[in-house]
């Protein structure tokens, strides 16, 4: 018999845990705190999983750890409560364990179904076309119906081609974006980090498919795509007839998503309020007069860009004129980045009037959830490990896994059964 400690909703609970032992051979069988509740150090509390579950639910949507532990030591009313630094540590640990089951589940899944366990499609793999409702010939002509309304009210000549704008019955719209947290430096006191911005990044994905959502969190683009494609398959959704990626434009995604995606029918869409921003940004730096810049942006750049006119854009930014400019190097910038973008600049008009995404938000908000709230705009500052282990745990509470998790170590990996309104 041995004492151990369980921490659990109603307190620290004290028990004595039993052990078969075979003295014949001097060696243990069976240990209830072990084999049972899983204890490695026996130094360690044991958390129980309603506990653990409870604990984990708060620190995702409370500003502090202390106030965490202070809310649970209230309501426990032990006499030496938990302490902030523990809750933390167990919390962090937790998340890694969580990423760890993540990227286990998604490479067997990814093995198992010929891609390698980055997300790549092995070249003999021949993949099956997801079972989608055919287009009927009344739901095409209603389409170019409303097309042709649109770019009738926008004075869009030309053939408008349908197949540019996809049917959100048959498509998975995949938004990406990378947030960035402040970063303690590796060592303190004598950092030779110190006086430098430093930060850790959280990439977070936000998957839809009609209704249906489910959110995913990685240290990096890589790994954050590789989960991507094991969800896709998981569910079902790799032989979907197109994929739609919304991002803000950074070169650092665009090149790897055309590299995994290349086997698919997929495509690439920049974010309009990033494009604006952009925008604004290069504009405010490099004209002079404030109010003609303004003139500029509201009455003659943004209405070209609304409706995909990228060419256009270009051109009334090199007709600028040179007493108009205070930095050529900025005009010079803003051009070179509607360049590198035209690809992806699709015509916003059209898709607004038919309903469609031109945004990134839904990454946006799940952005807040997953790591701004509690990591940016605070005073404070992260490690790698509590960092990406606090956001981890975040997007399994937002998945609504948490309470599977907490009772037997497994994530669900699939959309949540209760439909998010679009």
């Amino acid at each position: 018999m041995k004492p151990c400690v369980i921490e659990c909703e109603l307190g620290s609970l004290q028990i004595t845990t039993l052990e078969i032992i075979d003295f014949r051979v001097g060696k243990r069988l069976f240990s209830v705190a072990g084999d049972y509740f899983e204890q490695g150090d026996p130094n360690k509390k044991i958390v129980s999983p309603r506990f653990k579950e409870l604990a984990n639910s708060w620190v995702c949507g409370t500003p502090s750890y202390r106030n965490v532990a202070d809310a649970l030591n209230r309501i426990r009313l032990e006499p030496i409560g938990i302490n902030p630094t523990w809750l933390r540590d167990n919390v962090e640990k937790d998340g890694q364990k969580m990423s760890k089951a993540l990227h286990e589940q998604a490479e067997y899944v990814l093995e198992a179904n010929g891609f390698d366990k980055e997300g790549n499609l092995q070249p003999e793999t021949i993949i099956e076309p997801a079972i989608v409702t055919e287009t009927d010939e009344a739901k095409a002509q209603e389409l170019e119906a409303a097309l042709k309304t649109a770019a009738d009210k926008f004075n869009i000549e030309g053939k408008i081609n349908t197949s540019d704008f996809e049917d959100p019955e048959t498509t998975v719209n995949i938004s990406i974006d990378d947030v960035l947290s402040n970063r303690q430096a590796t060592s303190r006191p004598d950092s030779p980090e110190k006086g430098e911005r430093k930060y850790v990044t959280n990439t977070v994905v936000h998957v839809e498919q009609q209704n249906n959502s489910y959110v995913i969190c990685d240290a990096c683009i890589k790994g954050a795509l590789s989960l991507i494609m094991g969800f896709l398959v998981a569910n079902g959704l790799i032989g979907m007839p197109l994929f739609v990626f919304f991002i803000d434009g950074a070169s650092d995604l665009r090149g790897p998503i055309e590299a995994l995606f290349a086997p698919f029918n997929f495509k690439i869409i920049l974010d309009w309020f990033h494009l604006i921003q952009k925008v604004e940004q290069r504009l405010s730096s490099g004209m002079k007069n404030y109010k003609l810049r303004h003139v500029f942006e509201d009455e003659v750049l943004k209405p070209l860009l609304w409706l995909g006119d990228v060419s256009g854009a270009i051109a009334c930014l090199k007709s600028i004129p040179e007493e108009a400019i205070r930095s050529k190097e900025n005009i010079t910038k803003l051009i070179e980045y509607l360049i590198r973008n035209q690809n992806y600049i699709p015509c916003y008009a059209l898709r607004h009037e038919i309903g469609l995404r031109n945004s990134s938000n839904r990454v946006e908000k799940a952005n807040d959830q997953v790591v701004s709230a509690r990591q940016k705009n605070n005073g404070m500052s992260w490690s790698y490990e509590g960092s990406r282990g606090l956001a981890s745990v975040t997007t399994t509470w937002k998945n609504d896994e948490l309470k599977g998790w907490s009772m037997d170590g497994n994530l669900r990996f699939t959309f949540s059964e209760q439909k998010e309104a679009s």
